[in-house]
Order: C-alpha cells, then structure tokens, then sequence
C-alpha cells in the first residue's frame, strides 16, 4: 500500500466538514479508522459485540483483533502475528455511540451482527467498499487523486498522528502501529517537501533537535 497516502494536517478540516454528510455507517468507518489504525480487513471483521458490553450495556473501553484476523494471522508465519488490542478515545467512543444508536434505538444491542454490514442483511461491508466510501468522502473534500487515496490512507493517517503526537518517537509509534520493525514504520510516514523545509529552516531558530527529527523521517 506504499502509494497510498494519509489525510495531511491541513487537509483534514475540509474532510471533516463534508464528514457528516455521509451515512452514519460510512462516517463511523471512516473516524474509527482515523482513531484506531486498524487496517481496512481487521476493522471489517468486527461485530457489534467487539465494542459493546452487553452484561454493562454500554460500549467497551477498548477494542481487539484476534490473530485469526490480523494481516498474515492465517498464513505460515502466523505464530509471529500477535492481536492487537486498543483503547477507544472520546471520538471513537461518540461516533460509535451514535451509529450504534441509530441501528437498535434503545431497544436491545445484537451483538452477533457485523459492526460494517453491507445493504444485504447478514453480509459483512467488504473492503471493496470500504475504499469506495473513503474515495466519496475525499472526492467531496477535493482531496483528487483516487489513486493516491483509499482505505490505507485512514491508518497512514493514523500513523502520522501518532508519530506527531509522540513528539516523533519512532519506536512508541511502532509498538502503536503493531509493525514488528521499525523500519515498516518508517515506510508509513510520508514527508512532504513542507516539512523538509521547515525542518532546515528551524535549524536556525534553535529547533535544531526537532528538524533532525523530521528530517530522520526522510530515510
């Protein structure tokens, strides 16, 4: 997925008010894979009771893949696969929230039914989809090229995040990611020529610790 490419900072506000736009199925896609980086199969596997509690009725503080369905869980190296569980922030917890609500009301929560269904009743929503509503959505924000952007992007998004907010901590952001290898991570954060400009700028209003770090980024 290397020609995917994330939703950039200034980017997202555009994508964020065209947003609610959309079904609450697709917009809950599209947030949970902004807040959690699974990838576009893992957050498809999911059902309705791998984020909500039913003996606490309410939702999960936190959501899991199992191996099974993890990328290469099924494959030869799969004792190398771990499942990756993670905790569900505020803006995961609100959109979910309101999803959930839209499909079973206050009535009882079915917990054995796909979180993404399709428009075919039982059928899970299949990643052939799940890049089409990510391209409707960046279409609408004037985001362009569908062939830079697809599912991916959401968890190339993700990365980026989390490598920002770190303070650009590759190591933190590749236990975060689930990559075995740093250098897997490095492969998900995309510089753009802004930052590499900022980076030699700041080399000269004592931020020279921080464009290292961005500059690292590069290789």
């Amino acid at each position: 997925m290397a020609a995917r490419k994330p939703i950039l900072e200034h980017e997202m506000p555009r994508v964020m008010k065209v947003l609610p736009r959309f079904p609450l199925r697709d917009q809950c896609y599209f947030i949970l894979g902004l807040n959690t980086g699974f990838r576009a199969t893992e957050t498809l596997s999911l059902n309705v009771g791998d984020v909500w509690d039913q003996a606490a009725n309410g939702l999960k503080s936190q959501v899991s893949v199992t191996r099974a369905k993890m990328k290469g869980g099924r494959g030869r190296h799969r004792k190398s696969i771990t499942s990756r569980t993670v905790p569900l922030n505020d803006a995961a917890l609100a959109i979910l929230q309101k999803y959930l609500f839209s499909r079973f009301g206050s009535g009882p929560v079915v917990t054995g039914e796909p979180l993404f269904p399709s428009r075919f009743r039982g059928i899970r929503l299949t990643r052939w989809t799940a890049n089409i509503i990510v391209h409707r959505v960046l279409d609408r924000a004037g985001l362009g090229n569908r062939e830079y952007y697809g599912s991916h992007s959401l968890r190339k998004t993700f990365c980026k995040n989390i490598y920002q907010l770190t303070k650009f901590d590759i190591n933190l952001t590749r236990a975060v990611m689930g990559h075995a290898n740093i250098a897997t991570t490095q492969k998900y954060l995309v510089v753009e020529a802004a930052d590499i400009q900022d980076a030699i700028l700041l080399l000269g209003t004592g931020g020279g610790r921080r464009a290292l770090r961005v500059a690292a980024a590069v290789r």
